[in-house]
């Protein structure tokens, strides 16, 4: 079970050099293709940020009294988003240099900074949640359900993606 776990991360870490070693480039143009294959988390531009938080609030149906709720955890949202998108631009600026331990350790503390965030995030979503209704509340449990799906969902398609443009091994090659 570990192992399916470790399988594809391994295979995110191991693209950038397979990508280099399957066509010859310019250092420069080989340091490009190297960050742009590394697995960094999705870093969405602040106006996405803000169009999230403005479809949430509009979707858990915020009222006037909950804002005083509302806007504590929206901002929570907003330095998260800052916090990771730093962290990712900080990770794509070294990531040419990096050797493929020093990879695994940068998105490694990479994923513990968001798993951070997130646990600061529920907190000032607990609140929140305990002044809705029993109707706002099973509207947002059915949606943060939804939510989970649809990332899994989406998470599924970029791995199938990626193996599905992944180059042919020795093996493979050898096969056909």
């Amino acid at each position: 079970m570990m192992f399916r776990r470790f399988l594809p991360a391994a295979a995110f870490v191991l693209l950038p050099a397979m990508a280099m070693a399957a066509s010859p480039q310019p250092a420069q143009q080989q340091a490009n293709a190297t960050a742009s294959l590394a697995h960094t988390p999705h870093d969405p531009a602040p106006e996405q940020v803000d169009a999230h938080i403005t479809a949430l609030h509009d979707e858990l149906g915020i009222t006037k009294k909950q804002e005083a709720l509302w806007t504590p955890f929206a901002q929570t949202m907003r330095d998260n988003a800052q916090r990771l998108h730093d962290a990712i631009d900080s990770r794509r600026e070294k990531l040419p240099g990096m050797n493929a331990v020093e990879n695994m350790q940068s998105y490694a503390e990479l994923t513990v900074e968001r798993a951070h965030d997130m646990q600061t995030l529920n907190s000032s979503f607990a609140a929140l949640y305990e002044s809705f209704s029993k109707k706002q509340r099973a509207h947002a449990d059915t949606l943060f359900r939804q939510g989970d799906a649809e990332h899994a969902e989406h998470r599924q398609q970029a791995a199938d993606t990626t193996t599905a443009t992944a180059p042919a091994t020795a093996a493979d090659a050898q096969a056909k």
